[in-house]
């Protein structure tokens, strides 16, 4: 049976960590250079009007996302009644394998250089294991 009950504070704190992450994964602290580099731009130009009237639009997408991830990764742990965090990250780590990568191969058709689809997915390996075995310990 699918349990589509739902605790709001781990919720809420893991769509923010999951946004601040995901904000920090792509910045020049960590992953910006070798992104932007095989994305074939050095994000050195400046943002044109359009791109920055774009912009509400993608930080709202990006919390959304953020929300739904944690939200159906919430959703998966509960029905399966997982309660120790090794369970919780192995059942992220299947669900990454399941969805993340399989979308992320479909996307080499679009032309993306392997590097985008490693810093890509490593990002998303680390939110699904750490958030699955979060949200099975956090009730």
């Amino acid at each position: 049976m699918i349990d589509f009950s739902v605790s709001i504070l781990p919720l809420c704190a893991l769509t923010l960590v999951n946004f601040i992450l995901s904000w920090l994964w792509y910045s020049p602290l960590l992953f910006a250079k070798p992104w932007m580099k095989a994305l074939g731009t050095d994000g050195s130009h400046e943002m044109t009007e359009a791109e920055k009237k774009r912009m509400p639009f993608l930080f709202i997408s990006g919390f959304i996302s953020s929300f739904l991830l944690v939200f159906v990764m919430m959703i998966v742990v509960n029905s399966l009644r997982l309660s120790s965090f090794t369970s919780g990250m192995l059942a992220g780590i299947v669900m990454w394998a399941g969805f993340c990568v399989t979308h992320s191969l479909n996307t080499l058709w679009e032309g993306r250089k392997p590097i985008v689809l490693l810093i890509n997915n490593g990002l998303f390996l680390l939110t699904y294991a750490a958030f699955g075995g979060i949200l099975a310990v956090w009730k």
